[in-house]
């Protein structure tokens, strides 16, 4: 048997007559039904008997007739409302979802098999007046019931009203009536510069379908809030018409039917929305999608997130950049500009393009023929940060190609190497940044003597968190303000956000304030002056003692996983490098873990639940000493026992942790800040003894093998023996005093004898 998808719903495809439509067909009053369903063949074919029982609300032709205001259809022209897109629609939501005849109707909602509920009213009156309430709340008045016979002997219900047809509420009713979810939405929707948009998504739209992505109040209070704006500046804003289309699609496009892929929306042909799916998960910008809602003319999809085109969507989306379109592809920096970002974008319109072609004698073709000039002049109209027009300062900040701009700001007016921002056609906004229109081609300085040294250089290219971190370190502060050449890999304060969880912190105060801050901003410093150029595969070394990994990819440099996004900005003392991630150097666990000769040690943290102890998640950044025991000398200490049996043994041992934590001492203490005398460690109560501390220094009478072997936490010092817990030190693992006390003894005696 043949089935047939009617909004969603997968019906039997029955050649077997239609006891419903031959009703209709032979009812006077029903000629217009007859032809809607004539043209809409699959829900017609849907109505066979085979497939019901059905329920359905038939109006006649003078419903028909009286509908078609309300639909924006003039009286005369009833043919109009056959050609509608959404007849289909209509057509369904005439049919009530049943699995039996519902003869009278009773009070309640009633699903359709369009997919949206009906409400039946039943009056109290003597004779009781029912109605089916649709997108009109005065409803349609039933005038009318009959029972509708089948050769199988079936029963459907027809029930025909006079006064309206029943329709299907739209997207913006829908929207509108849920105003915990989307009364934003709607508020943009009944701006000015919206009013087209909102008739599209209305009934009296011709009968289009629309698609919409609609973004939940707390999707718009997220972007408030990323933005610094409150609602009013919102639905103040030029671009709102721009940003509320770029979600919408023309045509229905249910989560079932979705394909992955791009779809152009209502923001015009550039504006492309990026659809993917995974089994029954559907995202868009990479974005997931919420349970779709059903409407009378299309379908809303929610998502938790508001949805902006790039940068280069913005300017392809107006034809006064076509140039500038034009040189970006030409100069192959579409896919940078389409990046994650985010930028600045100085755009020159065509006029500014042709004003500076006249100006250099030279044509678009042969600006075209250099694409690496060309290159260069379009990065140089990029900052690698977002500056709104309200949040701009007088600053030089470095533009992607790595030269300043001049930015001026004189109240509310700002102006870009002398050339005027008009607040008018400034604030662009994106979904990787900001474009900012301007009516020149700014040209990249000559190289000039730099006069501002390398932290003066963060606070004017926006890294705030950057320089609030040196703050809190300022003997490092204070080596970047003077004259020695250093190079300065600098996160942006995007970077800086996203490290926050990485750190196992709550906020940015808590990086702030952590104990090795000062470590993980020293691991951003190179004791020297390296230009890009310089920065080749390989590694480099940190101020901070470890080596920073350099992978190189075509243009693109990485220092040890960030991206360098802007180059070369040079300084008075050395060079700043812009990266969009802070780094971390290597951690205590993970240069044990990178160590062959620890593997053994790396297995007993874990086993001991000690290993998150000496990485980067951890709240507060404490860091340790750890006086780390090779394989060899754990391996000792299972031959000299024969009550442990093997490494598993070892790792199984009670009281594992505490003679972990006698080998770790709180804070980064080098060999040479080492002092002759007791240390406490993480043990609660039993302490080291260190000696020779101003030469070869011992601990607890062992030799140092490897000292100061450096982590981005503390520091290891390698040695050869398996340190004893002292026998009367006190247990801080979970075992029996007498447990605790006689392991200690065992472990004395054999640890001694290995001395």
């Amino acid at each position: 048997m043949r089935v047939l998808a009617v909004a969603g719903v997968f019906l039997p495809l029955s050649a077997a007559q239609s006891a419903v439509f031959t009703h209709i067909e032979g009812s006077a009053d029903h000629a217009t039904l007859e032809s809607a369903l004539n043209k809409v063949t699959a829900v017609k074919d849907a109505l066979a008997d085979a497939n019901g029982p059905f329920t359905m609300v038939a109006p006649t032709d003078a419903a028909f007739t009286a509908a078609l205001p309300e639909l924006g259809i003039a009286a005369a022209d009833a043919a109009t409302l056959l050609d509608r897109a959404d007849l289909g629609e209509i057509l369904k939501y005439q049919v009530l979802s049943t699995t039996e005849k519902v003869n009278p109707l009773t009070a309640g909602d009633i699903t359709t098999v369009q997919g949206m509920t009906a409400t039946v009213t039943v009056s109290s009156d003597a004779t009781p007046v029912t109605k089916v309430v649709g997108s009109n709340a005065a409803g349609v008045t039933i005038s009318s019931s009959a029972d509708v016979g089948t050769s199988g002997n079936e029963e459907h219900a027809v029930h025909v009203c006079t006064d309206r047809i029943l329709l299907p509420k739209p997207v913006y009713q829908v929207a509108s009536e849920a105003t915990d979810l989307f009364s934003t939405l709607v508020a943009a929707l009944d701006t000015a510069g919206l009013a087209d948009v909102k008739t599209g998504l209305g009934l009296q739209n011709g009968g289009a379908l629309h698609t919409v992505f609609a973004p939940t109040n707390d999707a718009f209070a997220a972007y408030l809030a990323a933005r610094g704006i409150d609602a009013d500046a919102l639905l103040a804003d030029s671009e709102l018409a721009n940003i509320v289309k770029y979600h919408i699609l023309a045509g229905k496009v249910m989560a079932a039917d979705v394909a992955t892929g791009e779809q152009a929306t209502l923001y015009g042909a550039a504006g492309k929305l990026s659809l993917a799916k995974d089994g029954s998960t559907v995202t868009v910008d990479g974005v997931t999608v919420d349970a779709e809602v059903p409407v009378g003319n299309g379908v809303i999809h929610p998502i938790p997130s508001v949805l902006m085109p790039n940068v280069v969507e913005v300017a392809k989306g107006s034809s006064d950049f076509s140039n500038l379109v034009e040189a970006v592809v030409t100069a192959e920096l579409e896919d940078t500009l389409t990046g994650a970002g985010p930028f600045t974008v100085f755009a020159p319109t065509n006029a500014a393009f042709d004003a500076y072609l006249a100006k250099v004698g030279k044509t678009m073709d042969e600006l075209k023929a250099d694409k690496d000039a060309l290159a260069a002049l379009l990065k140089y109209h990029v900052l690698p940060t977002e500056v709104m027009l309200g949040d701009a300062t007088t600053s030089t900040p470095a533009s992607v190609e790595g030269s300043t701009l001049d930015l001026v700001k004189t109240g509310a007016d700002l102006t870009v190497n002398g050339v005027a921002v008009a607040a008018g056609t400034a604030n662009k906004q994106a979904g990787n940044g900001v474009v900012h229109v301007i009516g020149e081609v700014l040209e990249i300085p000559a190289a000039s003597t730099p006069t501002k040294n390398v932290v003066e250089l963060a606070v004017d290219n926006s890294l705030a968190n950057l320089v609030s971190a040196l703050e809190e370190v300022p003997a490092l502060k204070t080596l970047l303000e003077g004259a020695d050449k250093h190079t300065v890999f600098g996160p942006t304060d995007t970077a800086f956000a996203a490290a926050v969880s990485a750190l196992g912190e709550d906020d940015l105060a808590g990086v702030l304030g952590r104990a090795d801050l000062a470590e993980i901003l020293e691991y951003h410093v190179v004791v020297e002056e390296t230009k890009a150029e310089a920065l080749v595969a390989g590694d480099v070394m940190s101020f901070q003692g470890t080596n920073i990994p350099v992978t190189v990819d075509g243009a693109k440099k990485m220092v040890d996983g960030a991206e360098v996004t802007t180059a070369d900005v040079m300084a008075t003392n050395g060079v700043l490098h812009v990266i969009n991630q802070v780094m971390l150097p290597p951690s205590v666990a993970e240069t044990l873990g990178a160590d062959n000769d620890f593997s053994i040690l790396v297995e007993a943290l874990e086993a001991a639940q000690l290993t998150a102890t000496f990485g980067w998640a951890n709240k507060g950044g404490a860091m340790h000493t750890v006086f780390a025991p090779t394989d060899a000398a754990f391996q000792a200490l299972i031959d000299g026992d024969a009550s442990i049996e093997n490494k598993a043994a070892l790792l199984a041992l009670p009281n594992l942790a505490d003679i972990l934590k006698y080998h770790v001492v709180s804070g980064k203490v080098m060999a040479a800040g080492l002092t002759d005398g007791e240390v406490d460690t993480l043990h609660s109560t039993a302490k080291l003894t260190v000696t020779d501390a101003g030469s070869a220094p011992k601990i607890n009478g062992n030799a140092v093998a490897t000292a100061d072997m450096p982590a981005g936490n503390g520091v290891i010092h390698k040695i050869g023996v398996v340190l004893s817990v002292p026998a009367d030190a006190s247990t801080d693992t979970e075992t029996s005093g007498a447990a605790a006390y006689g392991l200690a003894v065992v472990l004395a005696g054999i640890v001694g004898r290995m001395c």
